[in-house]
């Protein structure tokens, strides 16, 4: 058996446990459901797992690590896994379960004032850029991802982009 087919080690009843956390909609469990967030976008980052968790809010989120954290579960967290370095994607071990930010996708506020936006993990980068440019300012980071990137994902990696000498790298936008 490779990798592709070998049976997982995570127990069923901790899988049921987790998915309970999100609901059986957002809790992939299925090969073909799990497979795009096992393979960074080049194909050079392969990994398995039993399980991808898609939360819909924080207090998921923090309900999954909770229980994460009692189990002694590795947690991967994903944003748009548009990464090119692997670190979105679970190691081969099939133990990891995968923690999709995407649909943390909401743009809580924009404050003029302050200049600054309030945004969730899974917002996509250009989404960012549209409602900054709708509110007339601007959000300088830009990347070839931007499409499809997510703003969790380019805070984790400190994502620099074309205008980095001008502006800084992601964290200090953040």
């Amino acid at each position: 058996m490779n990798d592709q087919t070998e049976p997982f080690d995570l127990d069923p009843a901790l899988i049921d446990r987790f998915a309970a956390i999100v609901g059986d909609q957002y809790a992939l469990r299925d090969r073909a459901g799990i497979a795009p967030y096992i393979t960074e976008r080049r194909g050079l980052w392969h990994g398995r797992t039993a399980l991808v968790l898609r939360p819909g809010s924080v207090e998921e989120v923090s309900r999954i690590m909770r229980l994460a954290s009692e189990t002694g579960t590795p947690v991967v967290p994903q944003s748009g896994n548009t990464g090119l370095v692997g670190a979105q994607v679970p190691d081969v071990s099939g133990r990891d379960v995968v923690l999709s930010l995407s649909r943390l996708n909401r743009i809580r506020e924009i404050d003029t004032l302050s200049n600054t936006i309030t945004a969730e993990a899974g917002v996509i980068l250009q989404s960012l850029h549209d409602a900054a440019e709708n509110a007339e300012r601007l959000f300088p980071l830009s990347l070839a991802s931007q499409g499809s990137c997510e703003i969790g994902g380019t805070l984790s990696t400190n994502a620099g982009g074309t205008a980095v000498l001008a502006y800084g790298n992601m964290r200090q936008l953040c």
